[in-house]
């Protein structure tokens, strides 16, 4: 498996900033949920991190009086790590990659103060159907983990007659 990030300026090492990460992902703040991410040495794994600040958006209009980190926002950084890791792919090309199966649990408080980082390892990738599983972690304890599929359509074969 090769690295796959053809970013001009992304990393050797397979990290990218904020701005890359934006970039390949398509998305823009407020919804980006990682603020860094870099490839496990095996090609098969992906790290990437959340720091969270009390000023977050999120902590505003979720539960103001506790300020904690709403689950579905903890599934889009375990998602957007994961997709990360499927576009690094060996000829995945970065294109369009959807959800098709979410089995995520969340086990503990995301709050202020804690820096997420979400292991994301990349289990099977076959005919554009990719599986894989996140654990979010915080200071050695698990906050979430979860096992995902996408389907990339444009790997997809068509049968023929």
């Amino acid at each position: 498996m090769t690295s796959g990030f053809d970013h001009p300026s992304a990393a050797k090492d397979g990290s990218m900033s904020r701005a890359e990460i934006s970039a390949k992902l398509d998305i823009t703040d407020p919804f980006l949920m990682i603020d860094s991410f870099r490839m496990g040495d095996d090609g098969a794994t992906a790290f990437a991190t959340k720091d969270l600040q009390s000023e977050d958006w999120f902590f505003d209009c979720h539960l103001p009086g506790e300020q904690v980190m709403p689950a579905t926002l903890q599934i889009e950084g375990m998602l957007q790590t994961l997709v990360l890791l499927i576009y690094a792919a060996k000829d995945h090309g970065a294109k369009r990659s959807f959800v098709t199966d979410i089995n995520a649990k969340l086990l503990s408080a995301a709050t202020p103060g804690l820096s997420i980082t979400y292991e994301a390892s990349l289990k099977s990738f076959r005919r554009g159907i990719a599986k894989g599983e996140v654990i979010g972690t915080s200071e050695g304890k698990v906050l979430c983990r979860g096992e995902f599929g996408y389907a990339s359509p444009h790997l997809m074969a068509v049968p023929t007659q």
